[in-house]
């Protein structure tokens, strides 16, 4: 087999010489007579290939067949004669320049072998080139010796950005990552993708869940998802601190709140507004839990373990006796949500896979307004939608909120000014801008997500979001965009599953922990556990 860890010329030269002798030389290209006979169609002389022979001069030698005297045809090496050529204007200064050359033996060529050497120095079969990372590790291993970042950049024929997004991705890429994407297989990856790679470096567990959401095509929303994550943990490092120092308990995990308790919005304070923190921090009961829907990352939400015991409500002078026939009604196991509403932490972890796909698909929108083109369907959707003129265009199409989000999405501070001077494709993905925000606002509601009824009640016509989310999920995902698992439930009008307890184990767990326990957790518990 060939050895596909060499260039192909070597290869070629290699193999080539068991059997044939051959000189190298040093020739002008004026001495080089082109092949009629190459199969090559398109040379593909990129800017970035300019540049570097340009820099660099022809670095591989071409490989020739003596025609006469100080005559030869050019058998290999095509793009690079060409490139050389390009490197001067006159025709004259082009003849004159020099490139190193293999001389074959013609008496030791075979009929047609020509365009086996054609075939074999350029099929993808018997080459490989660098992967990106491996050329990024070159340019930072020239960097590492000393050489300046533009000198590279001149000498690669990339741009000094270039250079350097490739000596940052180099650096940062740790044996981690270089462990994970050998023992996946994956070295197609670009240097933006690689780049991101490297910020989880310290953490093997995220990069495997980013090469799998990569291989399934939701990189874009786990990247979010990732970060969104660490700032979350970052964040609560500094809260729990604080909270300490305050004499705040701190439930990490919600759904061990015992079933008495409550949140502080829904108990009146002093002044009859909603109970605030401060009112009742000398509460026995008081106790912060992480937020279930946070502005920022490391908010908490206040509880009061037991508002009826703590005497925030009035009693129940009228409350109804047990018949004493009727088998006592016990509390549910601690954590345990009502019938009809899931339990806190799986609505924490569904508002946060919401937000980070939120983000994720207005960052995929932003770059599609700022394409020069604009996919065939979003003509007939920007009409379709304006002639039906569904809530979210009728309800959002004027809002102060949807206008800066369309200076998001399109990057103009005065879109309209841009509309003057803009293309028809511009103009479309323009009016798509528009669209795009009415619906994206029309989706600001985090429970847009949820199924459950007690969700429904919460928020006015969440069944009608819900139908207005599915239709521009739906559409986004014909024009390419790669829809996250909270989405695509979204569009199946399916709960939710990704992240969500199994019953079984929850179950079992609860048997496992608390055998002798069957009313569970108390706020008397509660307070003594903490």
């Amino acid at each position: 087999m060939l050895d596909t860890n060499r260039s192909h010329e070597e290869q070629s030269m290699s193999d080539t010489a068991t059997t044939t002798p051959m000189q190298r030389v040093t020739l002008q290209l004026g001495q080089i007579r082109v092949n009629e006979h190459n199969v090559r169609q398109d040379l593909n002389l990129d800017e970035k290939f300019l540049k570097s022979v340009a820099a660099n001069g022809v670095k591989v030698p071409v490989v020739v067949l003596p025609l006469g005297e100080d005559t030869y045809e050019l058998k290999m090496g095509h793009r690079r004669y060409f490139a050389a050529r390009a490197t001067k204007e006159a025709e004259a200064e082009q003849d004159a320049i020099e490139v190193p050359a293999y001389v074959l033996d013609p008496s030791l060529r075979e009929a047609g072998e020509d365009f086996i050497d054609q075939l074999i120095e350029n099929d993808d079969d018997y080459r490989r080139g660098l992967t990106e990372l491996e050329q990024a590790d070159a340019l930072f291993g020239a960097v590492g010796a000393g050489m300046k970042q533009a000198r590279v950049a001149e000498l690669t024929g990339r741009s000094r950005r270039d250079v350097s997004q490739a000596v940052k991705t180099a650096k940062s890429v740790g044996e981690r990552t270089r462990s994970a994407l050998a023992e996946a297989g994956t070295y197609d990856l670009d240097l933006e993708v690689l780049g991101v790679l490297g910020e989880f470096d310290d953490d093997a567990d995220a990069i495997n869940r980013l090469l799998d959401a990569y291989a399934k095509g939701r990189f874009e929303f786990q990247v979010q998802w990732e970060r969104d994550d660490r700032a979350e943990q970052r964040a609560r490092e500094q809260v729990r601190p604080q909270l300490q120092a305050a004499g705040v308990r701190l439930a990490e995990d919600s759904d061990t709140l015992p079933t008495t308790a409550e949140p502080l919005s829904e108990l009146d304070g002093p002044d009859s507004e909603p109970m605030s923190a401060e009112a009742h921090a000398d509460c026995p009961g008081h106790v912060a839990t992480w937020a279930e829907n946070p502005r920022e990352p490391g908010e908490v939400d206040y509880f009061c373990t037991d508002p009826d015991r703590f005497g925030h409500r009035p009693p129940q002078e009228d409350a109804p006796e047990a018949d004493g026939d009727q088998a006592e009604e016990q509390p549910q196991a601690a954590g345990a949500a009502k019938p009809s509403e899931p339990s806190r932490e799986y609505v924490k972890e569904g508002n946060k896979a919401y937000r980070a796909a939120e983000k994720a698909r207005q960052a995929w929108l932003k770059d599609l307004v700022g394409r020069k083109t604009a996919p065939k369907p979003l003509a007939a959707f920007i009409t379709e939608q304006l002639l039906a003129c569904p809530k979210p265009v009728a309800q959002w199409v004027g809002d102060a909120g949807r206008r800066d989000l369309v200076k998001e999405l399109t990057g103009y501070d005065q879109p309209a000014e841009r509309a003057k001077s803009a293309t028809p494709a511009k103009l479309t993905l323009l009016n798509f801008a528009v669209l795009a925000a009415t619906f994206e606002k029309r989706m600001g509601e985090v429970r847009t997500w949820r199924t459950d009824s007690t969700a429904r009640s919460a928020v006015y016509e969440l069944r009608e979001i819900r139908e207005d989310a599915r239709t521009w999920l739906s559409f986004l995902a014909e024009i390419g965009y790669p829809l996250s698992s909270v989405e695509q439930a979204i569009v199946e009008d399916e709960p939710y599953q990704e992240g969500e307890p199994d019953a079984a184990d929850t179950d079992g767990q609860a048997d496992e922990d608390t055998p002798d326990d069957p009313d569970g957790v108390s706020a008397e518990d509660f307070e003594d556990a903490s």
